[in-house]
C-alpha cells in the first residue's frame, strides 16, 4: 500500500513540475510584455528599434 501512495505522489509532483515548466516556456517564448498579465495598462512602452 505504500508502494502505491509514493508512485502517486511521485505522479503528482513530477506532473506539477511538467506543468509548470512547459508554461514557463510557453509564457518565454511570447515575450516580456506580452505574456504579462497587465500587458494592457501598465503603460510599459519597450523600444520598436534597438540601436546597435
Amino acid at each position: 500500500m505504500s508502494l502505491l501512495i509514493n508512485i502517486l505522489l511521485a505522479l503528482l509532483i513530477f506532473g506539477y513540475a511538467t506543468f509548470t515548466l512547459v508554461r514557463f516556456f510557453r509564457k518565454s517564448k511570447e515575450g516580456k510584455c506580452n505574456s504579462c498579465s497587465v500587458n494592457q495598462d501598465c503603460g510599459c512602452e519597450l523600444p520598436r528599434d534597438k540601436p546597435l
